[in-house]
């Protein structure tokens, strides 16, 4: 009598725990990718004054107020403000971005760049 209960509750058990082992596993390889991804990073440069050069940096190391650049099909690591955009047509201030991995839609969303920031003469 206590085996026909008992078999069957570790053998669900078993088989839940293995499955939840192997997500974690998943998520934990997934979440190293992410990690390590590489961003173009501006960064004050040392042989002039007031100068910035591009430097890569992984997605771990990045901080608050850092400026990024990031390129076409790229992800974007979290929240970070628009300060200009090239969209592909080659006009205008806006481009569309998808949240799906943050809040799970699907749908593209419109994003504008800042406008001061979008009408500087140019990214020097």
């Amino acid at each position: 009598l206590l085996s026909t209960y008992l078999a069957p509750l570790c053998f669900v058990l078993f088989i839940s725990i293995s499955k939840e082992a192997v997500d974690e596993w998943k998520r934990w390889i997934r979440d190293r990718e992410v990690n390590n991804y590489q961003y173009e990073v501006l960064v004050p440069s040392f042989d002039a004054e007031n100068s910035f050069a591009r430097k890569l940096i992984p997605s771990r190391d990045l901080m608050e107020g850092d400026v990024l650049f990031i390129n076409c099909n790229e992800r974007i690591p979290a929240d970070v403000l628009l300060l200009r955009a090239y969209p592909s047509e080659g006009t205008g201030d806006s481009l569309f971005i998808r949240t799906d991995q943050l809040d799970g839609e699907t749908d593209w969303k419109l994003r504008r760049a800042a406008q001061y920031t979008q009408r500087l003469p140019s990214d020097s």
